[in-house]
């Protein structure tokens, strides 16, 4: 499947693709800066969780660089 074919943590439809940061908890300094297409459910667990990071298989996502 192309990129953007599906969501990156389901297999629904992408709503569009954001700029997630993601990290490991034990270390909130070492962040990656990756841009995923996301579905609307996934978006909005994501932005709900805010600063504190959506968990999702260990590790920790927001939407947003900063």
């Amino acid at each position: 499947m192309a990129a953007g074919d599906r969501c990156e943590f389901c297999t629904t439809r992408p709503r569009e693709e954001v700029a997630v940061a993601r990290w490991h908890a034990p270390d909130p300094d070492d962040r990656e800066r990756l841009t995923l297409w996301l579905c609307s459910r996934h978006m909005e667990r994501m932005s709900k969780a805010g600063t504190r990071g959506w968990p999702h298989e260990g590790w920790l996502h927001k939407i947003g660089w900063w």
